[in-house]
């Protein structure tokens, strides 16, 4: 019970914060930039543009047959599995390192325990909070681009479950990599710096995944194995794989969250 209120708190504060409003701006602006753009490449397919020649014939018939679904497979890598510069975890390390690092070092946890003397409790609550949050982005995303891409393009159902498992594969491995620096950063005065470090580790891990084998042992490897292989391509199996190893990356993260939070003193 005590734990439930304390992520009612913690999602009240997400839903309510200013990141969340920048978060929805970006993602409907890049939606909006997207669906422009395939519209300008659709006109220059069916005008002969030359530049359009050097398209695939598959590309060349998705564009001109452009639909929510089909939208949907090419919109995935440019958020949600976008790698290299990876928004997504972006966000994900800015709200963990919040609900970690801030909340320890402005002395929001130490009051939150004393009212209630229970500091596993706060710690699974802000873990919840973590994976809510990570899900929430994905659901939002994924739905805001089907919407705004039917009312844009045409509506489809074909393949919707399909394309809908794809994207709420990368939840449980962004949420691994966000529990993650957020602990890291509960170490960290800086919160500027623990948000930096999250962030050039995200890059960094993201490249590593793109063009090596390490997308099958990484935290965010699902990343790195949809830009490899793209929504068309990517076996289902291939994503519940990077997912188990991201659920052992999030385990792991949980029970030394554990250990972090019985033998921290709260008192900063």
């Amino acid at each position: 019970m005590l734990t439930w209120k304390f992520l009612k708190n913690e999602i009240v504060k997400i839903v309510y914060s200013q990141k969340t409003c920048i978060l929805l701006i970006f993602v409907l602006f890049m939606i909006g930039a997207i669906c422009y753009m395939m519209h300008l490449d659709k006109l220059n397919i069916i005008n002969g543009v030359p530049k359009t020649r050097n398209y695939s014939t598959q590309l060349r018939m998705e564009i001109l047959n452009m639909n929510s679904i089909v939208f949907l497979k090419l919109f995935s890598t440019e958020f949600v599995f976008r790698t290299v510069v990876p928004y997504f975890a972006f966000f994900m390390v800015v709200v963990s390192v919040e609900i970690f690092g801030e909340d320890f070092f402005s002395g929001n946890m130490k009051y939150f325990i004393r009212l209630s003397g229970g500091k596993g409790q706060l710690f699974k609550a802000k873990v919840l909070a973590v994976i809510f949050y990570s899900f929430s982005v994905v659901v939002v995303t994924f739905l805001l681009g089907f919407v705004i891409s039917s009312l844009v393009f045409a509506l489809s159902f074909h393949g919707f479950f399909r394309i809908m498992i794809i994207y709420l594969s990368a939840a449980v491995p962004v949420a691994s990599f966000g529990l993650i620096i957020g602990l890291m950063s509960m170490f960290i005065r800086n919160k500027n710096m623990s948000i930096t470090i999250g962030i050039i580790l995200s890059i960094f891990l993201t490249v590593s995944d793109r063009l090596t084998i390490t997308s099958s042992f990484s935290p965010i490897g699902v990343l790195g194995l949809m830009e490899k292989m793209r929504a068309d391509n990517v076996s289902l199996i291939s994503l519940l794989m990077a997912d188990v190893t991201s659920a052992v990356y999030l385990a792991i993260a949980y029970f030394a969250g554990r250990k972090i939070f019985k033998m921290k003193e709260f008192n900063c």
